[in-house]
């Protein structure tokens, strides 16, 4: 086609007056407060609300779905998340004081216990009928692995706290991170089932961020999973096809692989570099927490700075505010600068998307019927792993020999990435160390 014909195919340029430049926001899926549909289905899931480490002698103030609450540790070591206000006069837990059992309230000295029921009230007779009849707000904890999580939901609804396959992968370390980002939950969410930014944004446009090979063009497709869904990205880099599945837990939990990862070598179903979540502090700030993996398997070239992970802070580029100046986010800018930038809420009636934003849309409209399954009163899916010692998970990076002459077009890769998949999902009821052989086995016995 002639560049006089392209021209004459598009519309008008110069169209900025015209355009509409607001619209409604996608709340049902965007406000996360109490009540809300988005804010009552994230409530029915363990949301980690800290790092162990941030919880010592003093009560700290935390924001977690849209509420004000007072995380603390006592005496006996347990965790305790109750409203802000005591229940007495309104004053702020904040500036209680940390009791053998419980917390004691600054003002009048009303003592509550990690679930919120009132051991004595200030100077009220030991046996008052107010502790009997008062219970301060307050949500159950359960602090792994160096995380504390909490379930805002109804107490009658809580669901075992789920343990995941690769929170034990062997010869393997983990660190705790949280990052704080000034936007909606849902863009930095969501941003995991977006694999086509990976080439553009961290090799493209900013330079290469992450390994070389994650520039290279990609077959994307897209997959259910019992936990929600993946994708599926297949690349030939030289003589091996890499094919990457990254996981989505729903609501809010994500998986991605070695962030260094160059397929230099064949391997079969190696895990994850991280366990996070992406927690909705309210409608527009958001806290990306978990767990860092390191080992040798997803990093062979020693590229990991552990040292640097922690407190807002990752060791890979473009993930907050504070790493670069202004004018270095300008020239290389990184997920931060793209997730933030699309406004505090992100306005989907405003977007144009394309044929490369699939996983986004099957993201957001699973999100959407589980939110309206729950509104019309059915229960939301919680992970089943009574049969094994932990929830089976379906992120992993296989990196598989190809023959020179065998075919490498968008289908040949596109299989490829079918046949690894399929045999990721196949395999979930096995126990981990039995499942990373029986995947090896099924690929190579396969061929190419």
């Amino acid at each position: 086609m002639s560049e006089t014909s392209i021209s004459e195919s598009r519309p008008d340029g110069f169209q900025g007056y015209h355009q509409v430049r607001t619209a409604a926001e996608d709340a049902e899926l965007t406000h996360v407060g109490p009540g809300t549909p988005c804010g009552e289905y994230m409530r029915r899931y363990w949301q980690p609300v800290a790092m162990s480490s941030e919880v010592a002698d003093l009560p700290v103030l935390v924001r977690l779905l849209g509420e004000t609450l007072v995380l603390f540790r006592d005496g006996r070591g347990r965790t305790g998340l109750l409203h802000r206000h005591c229940a007495h006069r309104g004053a702020s837990l904040e500036y209680g004081i940390i009791a053998e059992q419980g917390i004691i309230c600054c003002y009048h000295g009303w003592h509550f216990d990690v679930d919120g029921t009132v051991i004595r009230a200030g100077s009220e007779p030991i046996d008052s009928p107010i502790c009997k009849r008062v219970v301060q707000g307050a949500y159950p904890t359960h602090e792994h692995n160096g995380l504390i999580f909490a379930y805002l939901g109804p107490p009658e609804e809580k669901p075992p706290f789920p343990v995941y396959d690769v929170e034990s992968m062997p010869d393997t370390t983990a660190k705790t991170f949280s990052i704080t980002t000034p936007c909606n939950w849902l863009q930095v969410y969501e941003n995991t089932q977006d694999p086509i930014h990976v080439l553009h944004l961290h090799a493209r446009s900013s330079g290469v961020q992450f390994g070389v090979a994650s520039g290279v063009d990609q077959v994307i497709e897209y997959a259910d999973s019992p936990l929600g869904m993946f994708n599926i990205q297949t690349r030939k880099i030289g003589s091996r096809l890499w094919t990457r599945t990254t996981d989505s837990i729903l609501p809010n939990g994500n998986q991605t692989g070695a962030i260094w990862e160059e397929a230099e070598a064949e391997k079969f179903f190696q895990r994850s570099s991280m366990l996070r979540w992406m927690v909705p502090v309210d409608d527009t700030t958001t806290c990306t927490i978990g767990w860092r993996y390191f080992s040798q398997a997803l990093d062979p070239r020693g590229q990991d700075r552990p040292d640097q992970v922690g407190k807002e802070s990752i060791d890979f580029v473009g993930q907050t505010a504070e790493e670069r100046s202004y004018e270095e986010s300008q020239r290389t800018p990184g997920d931060f600068e793209a997730q933030v930038s699309q406004r505090a809420i992100a306005v989907h009636a405003l977007e144009n998307r394309a044929t490369s934003d699939r996983g986004v849309v099957k993201l957001r409209r699973l999100l959407r019927d589980q939110i309206r399954a729950l509104a019309a009163g059915e229960k939301v899916p919680q992970p089943d792993w009574r049969k094994l010692p932990a929830i089976s998970t379906y992120c992993q990076d296989t990196v598989c020999e190809w023959p020179e002459d065998a075919p490498d077009d968008d289908e040949a890769l596109a299989s490829q990435g079918r046949r690894v998949a399929a045999t990721v999902l196949e395999t979930a009821h096995l126990p981990p160390a039995e499942r990373q052989s029986e995947i090896e086995a099924r690929l190579k016995s396969s061929g190419n």
